[in-house]
């Protein structure tokens, strides 16, 4: 499967306005506010870009998302085509617009359960490590990279993300390619009422397991005896 399909088959959970048009030659003219003489919006044109939109490029991940949108495979640069793609995508002709509607475009970030959302997740490992999905499980992104992302998408929404990244930073570690896959649904699934039925046979990845203790023994939360067994 390409990277194109693996990730933009589906804008499905987007909302779009079926009356809008997008009108080409603007959002070209746009572009050329921000690339370079090789046409590509490479360091410089994305802190112009952030200027624009009124945020920090290298600490707010909303500019990560503007690249996924834009069909990107890198956060290097972005190219004429892949600026329209992302502009089609916001439903705006310019990075203007886009500043205009950015609040309602980062609540839709933000809904973790869409599909559009487990994408973009997935997305940010593959854009830190390159190479076949073999290779990939075979890496793990650094903890300054999770920690970026996880402050950016879910320490506000889920309190028990800071001490899961407490738990990481203790422990010295990133997180592996399954590890990361599987944190999305375990915050889905048992971030409202964790550690209450958390068990080890659930079988998520040891590291969860391990932050699962960690975090019994921090609040001092009596660990079943079958859970107690297994550690």
């Amino acid at each position: 499967m390409s990277w194109r399909n693996k990730y933009y088959d589906d804008d499905d959970d987007y909302n779009y306005d079926r009356y809008w048009k997008a009108d080409e030659k603007a959002i070209k003219r746009d572009f050329l506010n921000y690339a370079n003489k090789e046409r590509r919006i490479e360091e410089e044109g994305y802190e112009k870009m952030g200027k624009t939109l009124g945020i920090d490029i290298y600490n707010d991940i909303f500019i990560t998302y503007f690249a996924y949108k834009c069909k990107s495979q890198t956060l290097d640069y972005i190219n004429e085509e892949q600026y329209m793609e992302g502009m089609k995508a916001f439903q705006c002709n310019t990075l203007n617009e886009v500043k205009n509607k950015i609040m309602n475009i980062r609540g839709k970030l933000l809904e973790i359960h869409n599909e559009d959302f487990r994408k973009f997740y997935q997305f940010l490992f593959d854009l830190n490590i390159p190479g076949s999905e073999k290779e990939k499980k075979t890496k793990s992104l650094s903890y300054d990279i999770v920690e970026v992302y996880f402050k950016g998408l879910f320490c506000d929404q889920f309190p028990l993300c800071k001490e899961f990244l407490e738990f990481l930073k203790s422990k010295n570690v990133g997180m592996k390619w399954d590890e990361w896959r599987t944190f999305l649904d375990f915050l889905i699934n048992k971030a409202t009422t964790f550690p209450k039925d958390y068990y080890v046979s659930d079988y998520y990845p040891t590291l969860i397991d391990d932050f699962y203790y960690w975090y019994c023994k921090k609040h001092n939360i009596p660990i079943p005896k079958d859970d107690e067994e297994e550690f």
